[in-house]
């Protein structure tokens, strides 16, 4: 069913169907590509964005704690509470520190004597009712130095931050005081005002304060604070998490900032929505622009055609094939009218010559003849013509195409190669941030030894800067193939300019590169070059790379060959360039099988091949010959023996 489905094609059809084949394939590859780096990177602005909101939340905790610090000291600065602690004015003390805590707005004021004895002691309403577990920092209050710590509410999930200060006189420690606030949802909602991330405070497993209702009541490991930003989920719900750690003297709370994954999500889904979107449009455009470029192709052959074959039906040898253009089908309607022309007069002669003497129909017979042989080679010239037409033509259109995709490709992998070496420095940064935290705490908790143990730190470190290193030599290689395509796409450039011979024949082996490279069957095929100082000429360079492509791809089939057969232990192909005052020559040479001496002689005529059915046309070398000799007025030879290989020497004037 596919055979005869491909044979019910038009002409038009195949080329439009055989180029938006090649352009959808790449172009979704292109898509995809494209789809895959801005999610990620999308992702990771997220990542960046919830490790830098981390930053400024452990930022606010420092400058509540350095806001308690302060407060303690003007509290401890004032000399009616020394003198009022001095002699244990308990009444004293009350009237100078409510006021105080009203002001500053304090859940706590603790006032102890040198035996840590309580002579004042208020509290927020929220506290009334609470057992502090303050005995420890009691006993220090008096120590005579100042720190801060976080003290536990017996039987409940509450936690205070506290800041305590010794009183001293002028002689000795006379007592000590000790403020405090609540670590709570409010204070955690004053942080997080004006952002869409939610902060959730823990303490051995034990969510203590949260922005996020539903999951207080919940038992959660927050991941470690040596951690980069991570995923995690958390009653069904995707989170991007970090933790930071803030360390009091005898405990300490790790803070974790929390940003939902939904977002992300969305954002991702619609970009995928607006690159199905994209792909649509571009396969409708490429679609309707191969359609226009295949009518203009065949329309004028087959108005040639429908003429040839109505004269041929009919035999109505009044009829002319219109001359539309002034290219190669013109060229071929011109012949076809010629054609019918003489035909007509052929069978004008013909009629006539029934009309003569009986002894003259001999002589008439051998002249028709005669004239039978030169029409049979007028019409395979015709089919020489054709064939080589169609040829180019498809050439000229798959050049359009690749330059077309070459520069779409080209902007956003310069954009990616471009950015590869800042993200190397990032990662090496945040690498190296890394180690010093190792360095700084070599003996990190248990669970932190355990996730370390879990990711495989020490891999990580090693493996990422070769992943990137990988990614570097990859945008590098597709920036080269990209540049190659350029060259190689100007198959359709019909003007006689200045190029660079040696660009070409480079663009076309890195176009080659999937066929040079090891195969199941076959070791790589090295390539020897050996360039001279050459000058740029003056020549057809879309129309040379095309010689280029077909002879290297014949030695490419011919080592393939003489490896089958077990005539080369290392297939090689050599190319060298000679350049005098007046000529350029090109060596392109292969050690393989060789073509034999009958061959060599038909090696250039249209149509003739020796490869097996359906592998090869018969056209390439043929019309390579007639690129170098009659556009550029050069010569085309080739050099072999059986057995010991084939050289192609393709020598050029220089203008």
């Amino acid at each position: 069913m596919r055979r005869k489905f491909r044979f019910r094609l038009n002409l038009s059809q195949k080329i439009v169907f055989s180029s938006l084949a090649i352009f959808l394939s790449i172009f979704i590859l292109c898509l995809l590509i494209i789809g895959h780096w801005f999610t990620n990177s999308l992702e990771q602005n997220i990542r960046q964005e919830v490790a830098s909101f981390a930053e400024r939340v452990y930022k606010d905790f420092q400058h509540e704690q350095e806001d308690l610090e302060i407060q303690v000291n003007l509290i401890a600065g004032r000399e009616t509470i020394h003198l009022a602690i001095e002699q244990k004015d308990t009444e004293k003390l009350l009237q100078d520190l409510l006021p105080i805590r009203t002001t500053l707005e304090l859940d706590w004021i603790k006032v102890v004597d040198t035996s840590s004895n309580t002579l004042v002691e208020m509290r927020h309403a929220r506290l009334n009712d609470a057992k502090l577990l303050d005995k420890t920092i009691t006993n220090l209050a008096t120590s005579g130095a100042n720190f801060n710590d976080f003290v536990d509410v017996e039987g409940s999930p509450q936690i205070l931050k506290v800041a305590i200060i010794p009183i001293k006189s002028a002689e000795k420690i006379i007592g000590g005081i000790i403020i405090g606030n609540l670590v709570d949802e409010s204070f955690l909602k004053q942080i997080a005002i004006g952002s869409a991330k939610q902060i959730v405070t823990t303490k051995q497993d034990t969510i203590i304060a949260s922005t996020i209702p539903e999951i207080k009541q919940l038992k959660w490991q927050p991941p470690a604070p040596t951690l980069s930003t991570i995923k995690v989920v958390i009653n069904q719900q995707g989170y991007f998490v970090k933790s930071i750690l803030f360390q009091g003297a005898s405990q300490s709370l790790i803070t974790t900032v929390l940003y939902p994954t939904l977002k992300l999500e969305t954002a991702q889904d619609w970009l995928w929505v607006r690159l199905e979107i994209l792909f649509l449009l571009g396969g409708t455009l490429v679609t309707f622009i191969g359609y226009l470029i295949s009518q203009k192709i065949t329309r004028p052959l087959q108005a040639v055609t429908k003429i040839a074959k109505k004269v041929t039906e009919d035999a109505n040898f009044d009829l002319q094939a219109p001359v539309t253009t002034q290219d190669e089908v013109g060229v071929l309607a011109i012949a076809l009218n010629q054609l019918i022309q003489q035909v007509k007069q052929l069978l004008t002669e013909q009629y006539a010559a029934k009309e003569t003497l009986e002894e003259r129909i001999k002589e008439r017979t051998q002249e028709i003849e005669r004239k039978n042989r030169d029409l049979k080679h007028t019409l395979n010239a015709l089919k020489q013509t054709q064939a080589q037409l169609i040829q180019t033509e498809k050439m000229s259109s798959l050049g359009q195409l690749v330059a077309g995709v070459a520069h779409e490709i080209n902007n956003p992998v310069t954009f990616i190669y471009g950015n590869v070496g800042h993200a190397e420095n990032y990662v090496k940064d945040i690498l190296h941030l890394i180690q010093l935290y190792q360095q700084s705490y070599p003996y990190p908790d248990a669970h932190i030894r355990d996730v370390m143990q879990e990711v495989d730190i020490e891999y990580i470190l090693q493996d990422l800067p070769k992943i990137l290193t990988s990614m570097k030599v990859g945008a590098e290689r597709i920036h080269q193939i990209v540049l190659s395509l350029r060259i190689f796409s100007r198959l359709d450039e019909a003007e006689f300019k200045s190029a660079n011979v040696h660009d070409g024949i480079d663009s076309t082996l890195l176009i080659l590169r999937h066929r040079l490279k090891a195969q199941p069957h076959r070791l790589e095929i090295q390539v020897i070059k050996d360039y001279c100082e050459m000058p740029e000429i003056k020549c057809f360079a879309g129309q040379l790379n095309q010689v280029f492509m077909n002879i290297l791809a014949n030695a490419i089939d011919a080592l393939d060959e003489a490896w089958e057969k077990n005539l080369c232990s290392q297939p090689i192909i050599r190319i060298s360039s000679v350049c005098d005052q007046e000529n350029i020559s090109i060596h392109i040479a292969d050690n393989g099988t060789g073509i034999p001496q009958e061959v060599q002689s038909r090696l250039f005529d249209p149509f003739f091949t020796t490869k097996p059915i359906g592998k090869g046309t018969g056209l390439g070398l043929s019309i390579s010959y007639q690129i170098v000799t009659e556009k550029h007025r050069g010569s085309l030879q080739c050099i072999s023996l059986p057995g010991t290989g084939t050289e192609f020497v393709i020598t050029i004037p220089i203008r």
